[in-house]
């Protein structure tokens, strides 16, 4: 299991990881932040990885949350 500083300092985060970075937050509800964040990428032309599990960048997803 990571600790927080090292989920914080990935290039990209899984739901999984949202969710040990916050607890309270169910696993379907980590998905949609990383579905939303995902779509924003796509909007900014950052590049999306195609990957199982579905990824997303820390920063964005750091920004969205306020971490």
């Amino acid at each position: 299991m990571k600790n927080r500083e090292e989920i914080l300092n990935q290039d990209y985060l899984t739901a999984n990881d949202l969710r040990q970075l916050i607890p309270t937050m169910g696993l379907g509800n980590c998905l949609n932040i990383i579905d939303e964040v995902r779509a924003e990428m796509e909007k900014k032309g950052y590049f999306v990885p195609k990957t199982k599990p579905r990824i997303a960048l820390t920063k964005m997803v750091k920004k969205k949350l306020g971490l």
